[in-house]
């Protein structure tokens, strides 16, 4: 046999390796980031929904015929939302519950204080500076301070469920969107 064959049978075995290697990194992120993503819901500072689309799009960028472009915009648009749903959650609970704007103040530092003391703090850490800030900077009295921090602890409930959905909604859409792809 020829040592031009020989090389090429070697390069061609090479490349094959090479382009099975990069499906799996490609499967890995985006499996990953499906799972992972979820998991971020219970951490109100942490971008869970940033980590699907950061798997879905090194998946689409590695293996660019199997999800769909919409499948990506979807995911950003899903991961703009759950941004949205972070932060404004907690804070419009306070609202909700009459709370000042030193209130509103509380339980932003409060969530994030609530950070470093998980899983308790991040129910908590909202609940106590609204509280906190209510009583010591608006100079309101015990009944409206704590009810501005029952308010910024159920916001913060109803905005972890709405980022669990939103999760789930995710791997949903890319569920879907590999239905499709490898069965119709």
């Amino acid at each position: 046999m020829p040592a031009s064959l020989c090389r090429a049978e070697e390069l061609r075995l090479v490349a094959a390796f090479m382009q099975t290697i990069l499906e799996i990194i490609a499967w890995a992120a985006l499996v990953s980031g499906l799972i992972c993503g979820p998991l971020g819901a219970f951490v109100p500072v942490v971008p869970g929904a940033v980590l699907p689309v950061a798997g879905a799009l090194a998946h689409k960028l590695i293996l660019p015929g199997v999800l769909s472009w919409r499948t990506i915009a979807a995911l950003v648009a899903i991961a703009i939302l759950e941004r949205v749903a972070d932060f404004l959650g907690t804070l419009l609970g306070a609202k909700w519950a009459g709370a000042t704007r030193w209130g509103l103040f509380g339980a932003a530092v409060g969530g994030i204080a609530g950070l470093f003391f998980a899983p308790f703090g991040l129910l908590l850490g909202p609940v106590i500076g609204a509280f906190v800030a209510e009583i010591i900077f608006a100079r309101r009295g015990l009944e409206p301070s704590i009810k501005a921090g029952v308010g910024a602890g159920v916001g913060y409930g109803i905005s972890l469920a709405a980022r669990l959905a939103l999760a789930v909604l995710m791997i949903m859409i890319v569920l879907f969107d590999l239905y499709l792809y490898y069965f119709s």
